[in-house]
């Protein structure tokens, strides 16, 4: 059997010609125990979502995911992007895409900022002192998420860990 070379199929080329694409793109099946549902997208986003401790994982960079987004988790007014040597040790996270999912005011946590090297910060060198100070100040979670991509993630291409005990 001959397989068709959909590359030079006609109404293949038109369809990727009317929505203004010469890339091909890549297919993956939604599987709702590995991808976010609009629903949870938009939980995450307006409300947060509690969640048990193993459905939280963290990505190699060691930001914090669930399902195929990365998260934040707020503790005690902290907000936290990473599993840092600060991060809480729960059985039970809220997690949230946007500061309007947390409920009260948050501070970021200075250790995941340490542990991902966010923007260069680092309380290692005292000469950035000014500059780690500036950081803490200006940080936003939107200005995050245009650093870190927030959604989708691949999980085949990204290596995802579960959250370990400290």
């Amino acid at each position: 059997m001959e397989l068709y070379d959909f590359l030079e199929f006609a109404p293949f080329n038109q369809m990727r010609e009317r929505m203004g694409t010469d890339q091909f793109g890549q297919f993956e099946l939604f599987d709702p125990s590995r991808h976010l549902t609009g629903e949870e997208r938009s939980v995450l986003a307006r409300q947060g979502l509690p969640l048990p401790r193993s459905l939280l994982s963290r990505l190699l960079d060691y930001c914090l995911c669930y399902k195929n987004s990365r998260v934040a988790i707020i503790d005690e007014g902290v907000l936290h992007l990473a599993q840092c040597d600060r991060f809480p040790d729960r059985d039970q996270y809220r997690a949230g895409t946007s500061t309007r999912a947390f409920e009260a005011t948050s501070t970021v946590c200075s250790s995941c900022l340490q542990t991902l090297n966010y923007q260069g910060y680092d309380e290692q060198k005292a000469r950035k002192e000014y500059h780690n100070r500036r950081v803490l100040e200006r940080f936003s979670l939107e200005a995050f998420w245009s650093d870190y991509v927030l959604y989708p993630l691949n999980r085949d291409r990204e290596k995802v860990k579960p959250i370990g005990r400290l």
